[in-house]
């Protein structure tokens, strides 16, 4: 990877614990015995922020945190050398559930988080202003997961706002009213996956056509790049509004879990963005710190060596419609 230590800040207005479960099998409405079981840092935000971390990154993470969940996430970010900025809540830190069937299926539960009220959010805000005008100056600010309630679906769209001002840039990753709102502030790149961007569009994205059309729709909308991931099949990305799209495809894997493979693309989008990678660099990295994540223990806990082994196995060509 490039030398030095790009600063890449994580935004969590959501953050949670993880818990991993493994089952010989699920059924609903009867009782369930686990043979192993996890609990590690979560939310969306965290898994990028382990994920520019492996790459070499100095990854600094901020979101609210109460209770000793909070505790106990702030703690397991701080094991794996990530820079720690709680914004204390009165809400306790919400847990996630996730499943693992031998046969590889993988369901989630993700508990909705607690209320953050407007003093809150305030906070958030002033501390990422003033750290953003000192020593994480020229961050890349990303910007993931979803909102918990008692915050207004603008809330990013106000970050990334807040940034632009400070001299930084906005990568972000949510879904639903939040992205809607965003697009509105200019982000510099939006990563939706495949149905996000099409419950967003209200269109199905099931060609490679239509998929580049979604490209320019969100350029349209607001976003200065947009790539889409697309799951087993890699990822598109637009880098500007004249460009030509990327094309980025993996090897066929057979993953231990899918969860954190989009965030883990998001911190290779930003680490590539921080030292100045080419595009096809870009798209590459960023496509193969998704398969790592495929291979993880644990989700977003990629290795820069399984990068490094994927980086050449990455299928990657421009798509000239």
């Amino acid at each position: 990877m490039a030398a030095g230590s790009p600063t890449i800040v994580c935004v969590s207005a959501n953050p949670a614990l993880d818990r991993r479960l493994h089952v010989p099998s699920l059924t609903l409405g009867e009782v369930n015995r686990a043979r192993a079981a996890v609990t590690m840092p979560g939310g969306k935000s965290a898994h990028v922020a382990m994920a520019a971390k492996a790459l070499g990154a100095r990854a600094a993470w901020i979101g609210f945190s109460g209770g000793a969940s909070g505790d106990e996430n702030e703690a397991g970010l701080a094991r794996l050398g990530i820079e720690v900025h709680p914004v204390r809540v009165a809400s306790e830190t919400r847990m996630n559930l996730e499943a693992i069937e031998e046969s590889g299926r993988i369901t989630e539960v993700l508990e909705p988080g607690g209320p953050v009220n407007e003093a809150e959010q305030r906070q958030m805000l002033d501390t990422l202003q003033s750290r953003l005008r000192a020593e994480w100056k020229g961050a890349i600010v990303a910007v993931s997961g979803s909102l918990p309630p008692g915050i207004s679906a603008n809330f990013f769209a106000t970050v990334i706002r807040l940034v632009r001002e400070a001299g930084a840039t906005t990568f972000l990753d949510t879904s639903g009213d939040a992205l809607r709102e965003s697009f509105s502030a200019a982000p510099a790149f939006v990563k939706p996956n495949r149905r996000e961007a099409e419950q967003l569009l209200g269109a199905p994205l099931d060609t490679l056509e239509a998929t580049t059309k979604a490209l320019e729709a969100l350029i349209d909308h607001g976003a200065g790049s947009v790539a889409i991931t697309l799951g087993a099949d890699g990822l598109i990305w637009k880098p500007s509004k004249k460009s030509a799209p990327w094309l980025a495809k993996p090897p066929k894997l057979k993953p231990i879990s899918t969860v954190g493979c989009g965030d883990a693309t998001l911190g290779g989008f930003a680490y590539a963005a921080q030292t100045h990678m080419n595009e096809e660099e870009t798209v590459r990295l960023a496509a193969a710190c998704g398969a790592a994540n495929c291979l993880a223990q644990l989700a977003g806990q990629i290795s820069e060596s399984d990068v490094k082994q994927f980086l050449p196995q990455i299928e990657v060509r421009r798509f000239e419609p």
